[in-house]
């Protein structure tokens, strides 16, 4: 079951102190998501604007702004949009995805963007298939959407009870059929990064719940699913495949 909108906003601002420490430990996985979403939202024209939402610290939002695009920063942490680089071009607002599709939030610049990125939000929200609505409702009409969505099956080095919540989330091709069920043009792509992490390291991303799933195990099941990973791991350095999810759609008008 996903958090709740409040919940989720308490879990990102307990952890956005260490956010950039965890994600961004390692530059070539940021360079390499940074260069997948920019292979599918960019170029952009002169003029044109483009939205990140869930933003986090904007490890993401920067490529979009490379040619001095305005880029609206949405997230429901004000403690993760407080570490947003200070960009004219970064837009921040505070807001979940549910408060988009209630309308009781409203966006700038008329509301329309040229490109819109969701990384990692889709399982967060109540209702999946109103929250991709909203993200169409909000593109120009030559604007595109790129949904970036882990699998429901990963094999990263998490403890079982973890790596199962996966399960609940929204599976992408469920995602892309409901997008071509809307009139859009849609690639559904995979892609993945091979990563080297230290497992002292992992073991500590893991503690500080660096991902939102973690955010559900109060501290005795934490310490015994980090028990069960340092267990049945016992090389110094992890090895896995990180993988992603690509929906990118757009209008067919």
């Amino acid at each position: 079951m996903p958090l709740r909108p409040d919940q989720l906003a308490d879990h990102y601002d307990r952890i956005a102190e260490k956010f950039n420490s965890n994600w961004a430990s390692d530059p070539d996985l940021v360079s390499w998501l940074n260069r997948e979403i920019s292979a599918r939202l960019l170029p952009l024209r002169a003029g044109d604007r483009a939205a990140d939402i869930g933003c986090g610290t904007g490890l993401y939002a920067g490529a979009l702004a490379s040619d001095g695009h305005t880029v609206v920063c949405v997230d429901p942490s004000a403690k993760m949009l407080a570490r947003l680089p200070s960009k004219p071009e970064f837009v921040p607002i505070r807001a979940s995805l549910e408060e988009l599709d209630e309308g009781s939030v409203s966006l700038p610049f008329g509301g329309r963007y040229d490109a819109v990125l969701a990384k990692d939000v889709i399982h967060h929200t109540q209702d999946w298939k109103a929250s991709i609505s909203t993200l169409t409702n909000i593109l120009s009409a030559r604007g595109k959407l790129l949904v970036v969505t882990p699998p429901t099956s990963p094999k990263i080095p998490l403890f079982d009870t973890a790596l199962q919540r996966y399960e609940e989330f929204p599976d992408p091709s469920e995602m892309t059929a409901f997008l071509a069920g809307m009139g859009m043009n849609v690639q559904l792509t995979e892609e993945g990064f091979r990563r080297r992490i230290a497992k002292k390291k992992w073991l500590t991303m893991v503690a500080d719940r660096y991902i939102s799933v973690l955010s559900e195990f109060e501290d005795e099941a934490l310490s015994d699913g980090l028990a069960e990973i340092d267990a049945r791991y016992a090389e110094p350095f992890l090895e896995f495949d990180h993988r992603l999810f690509f929906v990118l759609a757009s209008s067919t008008r």
